[in-house]
């Protein structure tokens, strides 16, 4: 692939990623129980961030103890 059709499907997804990203933010940000708790949301958005790396963690820690 030539760097100029690359260097084209970068910034058209790239944008396409922010405008999804922004209409989305819209529509989810207008339901009222997401509007009314919105810091348990972004908290439980964080915490589900975070299970990727747990996940190898508590696996680690398990064979540690088998052992």
């Amino acid at each position: 692939m030539s760097y100029g059709k690359f260097l084209l499907y970068n910034v058209v997804g790239g944008c396409l990623w922010v405008a999804v990203g922004t209409v989305a933010g819209y529509f989810f940000g207008n339901i009222p129980i997401i509007k009314n708790n919105f810091t348990l949301f972004i908290l439980a958005i964080i915490f589900v961030s975070f299970i990727p790396v747990l996940i190898p963690v508590v696996r680690g820690m398990l064979k540690k103890k088998v052992r």
